[in-house]
């Protein structure tokens, strides 16, 4: 929450009087886990809807003083972020009790996720095109693949779509 939050509202409070007198824009990278909460990544997913939450709240405050509010939804990204994560998968299996089976099942299905990961360039271009492109939509996401899954929770008013597909990622349908 610290980063993922705390520290998006932080930074845009502070750009906000330049961004007013320059007529700039926001730009920030969340994750498709800011709008489909995922198992095993609930802090994360927490910290990334808040955010999310945050910025289209602000939006259309920010646009009645011409500041532009942009969100960029990657899903996965072939990048150190994992790795980076620390977590070893065997002593997460090891320590998971009774949710050992989901996790296992979990583990499986977002190492498939990642083998098909977007690389972290093209990511980058669609930031830049945030940036600077023209009539850019309040939210982005960076692939076909991060649009598609998104696109389910957005037409899915009763949550039973989502949960269902997350479900299936830890054997519990």
């Amino acid at each position: 929450m610290e980063v993922n939050f705390f520290g998006v509202v932080n930074v845009t409070k502070a750009a906000m009087p330049h961004l007013r007198a320059s007529g700039g824009r926001v730009v920030t990278v969340t994750s498709v886990g800011g709008v489909i909460g995922q198992p095993f990544n609930e802090s994360y997913c927490a910290a990334k809807f808040a955010a999310e939450g945050f910025l289209e709240s602000l939006q259309p405050v920010a646009a009645s003083v011409g500041v532009g509010i942009h969100i960029v939804e990657p899903g996965a990204v072939a990048s150190e972020f994992v790795a980076n994560a620390k977590i070893d998968p065997q002593q997460a299996l090891a320590n998971a009790g009774a949710y050992g089976p989901a996790l296992a099942k979990y583990l499986e299905r977002t190492t498939a996720s990642f083998s098909a990961a977007q690389s972290a360039e093209a990511v980058a271009d669609v930031i830049v095109q945030s940036l600077q492109g023209d009539d850019v939509p309040f939210r982005v996401q960076t692939s076909e693949g991060a649009a598609a899954f998104v696109g389910v929770k957005l037409a899915d008013v009763d949550g039973t779509k989502v949960t269902g597909m997350t479900a299936a990622w830890v054997g519990a349908v």
